[in-house]
């Protein structure tokens, strides 16, 4: 079961007014759950929940996939109300002093700094760009911000991809965005953790999805699978074939992948 969502002020300021804006749309569409809202959008459902927590105002797609993923066909309205608030932003500094950005979409943004989990005796060491925080035993360890690669076309369907990664309540969790850039007669979306350090797959970690027929730029999403796996380094690795559906994708056993997520580093 997921944690409940942080909460948020509608009079703290136009980014958390808009969180929860979005929020109130979702209980108006019946309070989906974030994977089948991500479904629906064809996106991880980490971008939908992201977008969400008024932290910093999301991107325009990550936004216009959310409303759409909550039934809203005409989102010219909330497309207007988004450049409205990312210009008053722009203009203004945030109440820290810093100046204010958005939160930049799954495809463009820039690779996140790596996180390191160290772990000696009971306590666990969170360490990010040199600062270490520290969880004694018992104590949640901390969620990893799903981290995804620019897209990616396959070499074997016309179909873009583009693999995520997080840690998500102690498990590695692995999904796969997909968007047909051409007519695709069937195909069949491979998606595994591999081994970053002995370039190795997982084999209890291979998920496969049926894609069927694609039209030009119509998405799915493949996962999200969370894996319960010992520490080590890790990236989501993925392969999109031809039909019909294998046991697993070709020269798997030897490490080829269609491309990879970026890594997740959890050692000891």
């Amino acid at each position: 079961m997921g944690r409940p969502e942080r909460k948020l002020d509608p009079e703290g300021g136009l980014i958390e007014r808009f969180a929860h804006d979005l929020r109130q749309l979702r209980v108006a569409a019946g309070q989906p759950t974030y994977r089948i809202m991500g479904s629906r959008a064809g996106c991880s459902p980490s971008r939908l929940s992201e977008a969400a927590k008024g932290l910093r105002l999301p991107s325009l797609p990550a936004t216009l996939d959310y409303v759409r993923a909550c039934g809203v066909t005409d989102t010219a309205e909330w497309e207007r109300r988004w450049h409205e608030i990312n210009d008053e932003v722009e203009q203004h500094a945030l109440p820290t002093g810093e100046p204010a950005r958005t939160e930049p979409d799954a495809a463009e943004a820039s690779p996140r700094p790596r996180v390191v989990y160290k772990v000696a005796g009971t306590a666990l060491a969170f360490v990010v760009a040199g600062a270490a925080f520290f969880w004694g035993s018992g104590e949640a360890v901390p969620d990893v911000p799903t981290r995804c690669r620019s897209p990616h076309t396959s070499p074997r369907v016309p179909i873009s991809m583009q693999p995520c990664v997080a840690l998500t309540d102690g498990d590695v969790v692995a999904s796969l965005d997909l968007r047909a850039v051409g007519a695709v007669d069937g195909a069949v979306a491979y998606v595994w953790l591999h081994n970053a350090a002995s370039r190795a797959p997982l084999a209890k970690t291979l998920r496969m999805c049926e894609l069927g027929a694609l039209r030009g730029d119509q998405a799915r999403t493949c996962g999200p699978f969370a894996h319960e796996v010992p520490p080590g380094r890790y990236t989501t690795a993925v392969a999109v074939e031809p039909g019909p559906r294998r046991s697993e994708p070709p020269q798997w056993r030897r490490g080829a992948t269609g491309t990879q997520s970026p890594q997740l580093d959890l050692t000891p």
